[in-house]
């Protein structure tokens, strides 16, 4: 490196660090090779821990780029992408990151948030010259039959070099040596430590936080020691939430007379920090406590009396504590939080606004609204401090820009707009990723309306040669509604074959009947349309939008011969997707462990092919479902049951199928000679055909009625179980009512189904 470069270089730095912020730098791997990076370690990094990150030691860049780390003599770690989730929660002075064959948006994220203040953040890459003929393994992640690699687009990659070369605190640096230094950037806001002194915790805690947001945090979560609270903390990441979580707990610990603390959030991973700072606390008190371990990560930690522990959401809706934590809330489906808001009086919810996790917002509008509205003593908190860098980070600018990260829905001047006043647009995806105030509008409809969203999704839409965008535009040209979809199906023989040994990427529906239905494969041949996902304005829900969108995608797509998607199913997602003629085919074999819903596919057909095929599958999917009420589903709300078998396609007509003795004892039942006990296996038979057939074929029973029928005979509920639930609904006051009306109903169907 040239002493001009040098001293440049050395300004930079200088500059960074006197601020407490982070310097970027992008080198083209064009550029390794050449010595540029390893002087540059050994000149400025020299006394730093370093992480250096990549997919594969065996690439061309990263042998390269390693020899020169470790020609520089740094302090350094190596670790791949695929273990690049042990890394969360962990500090380092300075990152190097190998890009060239792994430019995830996901790891990205996680990285580079991973550098402190005054640390350098050294990314290799293509350069902007190479991107259209630039071809890596990441790639092949985009790639869906029958489309191949090279026409895989570089959208995302495009407008990442697009925001990096010349940007403030990044220097890009070419094949040549060249340097592209960004302007200066303006001095951060000075924030004077504020001294806070709580009234309850230990004064031990207080002095183990790193931030004023931390202490006043802190502060706020005394509250808990009042009955019936519910916290509310908002954060960007590297705020330091999780942290001050762990603190508060261990004063709680300290200070109150409760036993149990339940701690929840998406993943294991989420909740180590919480757990690790705890850990610190307790030890900084001098508490005794035990850890217990599960695949590397804390999942409890008990003292003599107490306990704090880890559930994932839908095993803690059935918990019983004293307080419940709910890290990464945002990222927790809505019922779930909301039975969390019904189960426990005292909470405290946390969620990252903005950041990796990629939660998204509509934590806000969708979930703490109804919070407040049914609790009146919510106290909310925001974070804005970063923890590990001083405020205005050039590189958090960056990254959140890069990766959208802090998108949010438009702002709506007029409501009273109906559908039929909308434009439907077919979304260019190269001016899509050009315009940004339309890809920010974009992303944060999706993030506002769905509680699972990652950075991923953005290269997915950008790249995937079999993606697309549908959009409904206000008159003022704003995006109210979106639809992310994508082309399955249309699979050659031998693409069929292949898809019999592994599943195929961007071929879900395919994928998922020939592992369940492999008789009815022929699915995979024909041409369909999947909705990855469907959003609507959070101020214009349940007004139709929905449907409209939907309705223009299926007058577009017309001469496919079907249409399709996939969800974990609810009451109301369920009821949307019914009421515009899609039909259940398929549903999961286990509950999400995050949402507790199971994965379901529904199914528009449209050509006569796939009405005939549509026939079976929904024929398939009753007599799976139904011989799996009594132990995959026997949990399952009878409620969502009914919706399921409810909707069915085409015509079946089904007899009860009796075996020995079973419809005789049935007979005997009717008689009273035995009791429902006695004959159970011959109801069961009966009520099996009930449901088989389709809904035109089966005599009119009342939705509730039919409730009964699958709570008892399809899920082997107890009498009294079946009561509690139905028994106020039904109207009945007693056991011995409900099996009185439950032997009416039965005479019916007999009197129906076995004339």
């Amino acid at each position: 490196m040239s002493r001009t470069l040098i001293e440049q270089v050395e300004q930079l730095f200088l500059r960074a660090k006197s601020l407490n912020h982070r310097l970027l730098f992008y080198v083209a791997h064009t550029a390794l090779g050449k010595g540029f990076v390893s002087s540059l370690l050994e000149k400025f990094c020299s006394q730093m821990c370093i992480a250096v990150v990549y997919r594969d030691v065996t690439d061309e860049s990263t042998s390269l780029l390693l020899d020169e780390v470790k020609k520089s003599k740094v302090n350094f770690r190596e670790f791949q992408f695929k273990d690049v989730n042990t890394l969360l929660g962990t500090t380092w002075d300075s990152l190097i990151a190998d890009l060239t064959n792994h430019m995830s948006p996901n790891d990205i994220g996680v990285v580079v948030e991973l550098v402190k203040g005054g640390g350098l953040v050294l990314l290799v890459g293509p350069s902007p010259e190479e991107l259209e003929s630039w071809k890596s393994l990441y790639h092949s992640f985009f790639v869906a039959p029958p489309f191949d690699i090279g026409q895989v687009s570089k959208r995302f990659e495009k407008r990442l070099l697009k925001k990096t070369i010349g940007r403030t605190g990044v220097v890009y640096v070419d094949a040549n040596l060249n340097m592209a230094i960004g302007p200066a950037w303006p001095e951060p806001q000075k924030l004077e430590q504020q001294k806070v002194e709580g009234k309850i915790f230990p004064r031990e805690i207080y002095e183990m936080c790193k931030t004023n947001d931390q202490r006043k945090t802190l502060f706020a979560l005394e509250n808990l020691l009042n009955k019936n609270v519910s916290m509310v903390i908002k954060a960007d990441r590297g705020r330091g939430k999780s942290a001050v979580l762990g603190l508060a707990l261990a004063a709680l610990l300290k200070s109150a007379p409760w036993q149990k603390y339940l701690v929840t959030a998406p993943e294991r991973s989420s909740v180590q920090t919480l757990f690790e700072f705890l850990q610190k606390a307790l030890e900084a008190l001098g508490v005794n406590f035990r850890v217990t371990k599960s695949e590397d990560s804390v999942v409890s930690l008990e003292l003599e009396n107490s306990v704090v522990y880890y559930r994932s959401p839908f095993v803690a809706l059935r918990e019983r504590a004293d307080l419940i934590v709910v890290d990464e809330a945002a990222g927790v489906s809505l019922p779930i939080l909301i039975g969390i808001m019904k189960r426990f009086e005292r909470a405290v919810y946390s969620t990252t606004m903005h950041g990796y996790e990629g939660a998204g917002r509509g934590f806000s509008v969708l979930f703490l609204n109804r919070l407040k509205k049914q609790r009146t003593n919510v106290l909310e908190i925001e974070m804005k401090e970063p923890v590990r860098y001083a405020s205005n980070d050039p590189v958090e600018s960056w990254l959140y820009d890069v990766l959208v990260l802090d998108a949010e829905q438009p702002s709506l001047t007029r409501l009273e707009i109906k559908p039929i006043e909308t434009l439907y647009s077919a979304l260019n995806r190269d001016e899509l990723f050009e315009k940004d105030e339309l890809l920010r509008d974009l992303i944060g409809l999706y993030i506002t309306t769905h509680y699972r969203n990652k950075p991923d999704d953005l290269a997915i839409l950008g790249n995937s040669p079999n993606h697309e965008v549908r959009t409904l535009f206000s008159q003022e040209g704003k995006v109210i509604a979106a639809a992310h979809v994508c082309t399955e199906g249309d699979l050659s023989d031998s693409q069929l074959k292949l898809l019999e040994k592994k599943d195929l990427k961007g071929q879900l529906i395919p994928s998922m009947i020939l592992r369940y239905y492999p008789h009815l494969k022929a699915l995979g041949k024909l041409k369909g349309l999947r909705i990855v996902r469907i959003a609507v304005h959070a101020q214009l829900h349940n007004r139709g939008f929905g449907s409209h969108l939907l309705s223009k995608i299926e007058e577009e797509f017309k001469r496919f011969d079907w249409l399709g998607s996939s969800f974990g199913a609810n009451h109301r997602l369920l009821s949307f997707w019914f009421k515009n003629g899609y039909y259940p085919i398929l549903i999961g074999a286990r509950r999400n462990p995050v949402s507790g819903e199971f994965s379901t596919v529904v199914l528009k057909p449209i050509s006569i092919a796939s009405q005939k095929l549509c026939v079976e599958l929904s024929k398939e999917f009753r007599l799976r479902f139904l011989e799996s009420l009594y132990d995959s589903y026997f949990d399952m709300d009878s409620e969502l049951a009914w919706m399921l078998l409810s909707k069915t396609y085409g015509e079946v007509d089904v007899k009860p199928e009796f075996k020995g003795s079973q419809r005789l004892r049935l007979e005997s039942f009717l008689k009273d000679l035995v009791i429902y006990e006695g004959a159970s296996d011959a109801i069961r038979a009966l009520v099996k055909a009930h449901f088989i057939a389709s809904e035109q074929k089966r005599v009119k029973i009342e939705k509730d009625y039919e409730r009964l029928l699958i709570l008892k005979s399809l899920q082997g509920r107890s009498w009294e179980a079946v009561h509690r639930i139905l028994g106020l609904t039904l109207g009945v006051k007693t056991i011995n009512d409900l099996r009185s009306l439950y032997k009416s109903l039965i005479q019916k169907m007999c009197e129906a189904y076995l004339k």
